[in-house]
């Protein structure tokens, strides 16, 4: 009677395609993994920070939004997406956000229809982003400061926080519009960015009574 074979477990690897211990066929997929998870969360920043804008802010520019929303961006930073004021879309209505970026840092403004105040809006958007992130990604964090526009208008401010990540966001309504505005970067960014940014908020403005 011939002996039994020996019949290898369908998961077994032979010792010639195992490097440590570990699948060699393995080993290139896991890598891919780790590499886009390297460039999602390292390299991008660092190339975002790096590439040159197209569109340069200039002294004197104001971004304007839907709802006859305005704000003045800081000179020299780069405009990813929005529209100067007196240069209205073919549509003639205005974007609803507005993007402008140095090195590491975005400052971005939305617009839309809201009934409430500023505090009632910003707990709406510390609600969604913690629904949204689920307590993971960046969120509001910390109690809510009373912020003041070069207008003269009443908003409201908090932290923001998440991965390697902080910044501030701050919350106005104006009769009947909302506006969202939120500055994110590194955590290490330092403090010197902090006085463009707040100097971008207070610049926000909406006709009154319009």
């Amino acid at each position: 009677m011939p002996d039994p074979q020996y019949e290898p477990d369908v998961g077994w690897v032979p010792a010639d395609e195992r490097l440590f211990g570990v699948d060699r066929r393995t080993i290139a997929p896991t890598l891919a993994v780790f590499a886009l998870a390297v460039v999602m969360s390292v390299v991008l920043p660092v190339v975002n920070a790096t590439v040159p804008y197209h569109d340069i802010v200039k002294a004197g520019d104001v971004l304007q939004l839907r709802g006859d929303v305005t704000f003045v961006p800081q000179a020299g930073w780069g405009i990813t997406s929005g529209v100067r004021a007196g240069n209205a879309p073919l549509s003639g209505e205005y974007p609803a956000r507005a993007t402008v970026e140095h090195k590491a840092v975005k400052f971005t403004v939305r617009t839309a229809r809201f009934d409430g105040d500023a505090n009632k809006l910003l707990d709406q958007i510390e609600t969604t982003s913690d629904a949204l992130s689920r307590g993971r990604g960046v969120h509001v964090a910390g109690p809510h400061t009373t912020i003041v526009t070069d207008q003269g208008d009443h908003g409201a401010t908090a932290r923001v926080t998440g991965p390697h990540t902080g910044g501030v966001i701050a919350a106005f309504v104006f009769d009947g519009r909302g506006v969202e505005a939120v500055a994110t970067g590194p955590s290490d960014a330092g403090p010197e960015l902090t006085p463009a940014v707040m100097q971008m908020i207070r610049s926000i403005t909406h006709p009154r009574g319009g």
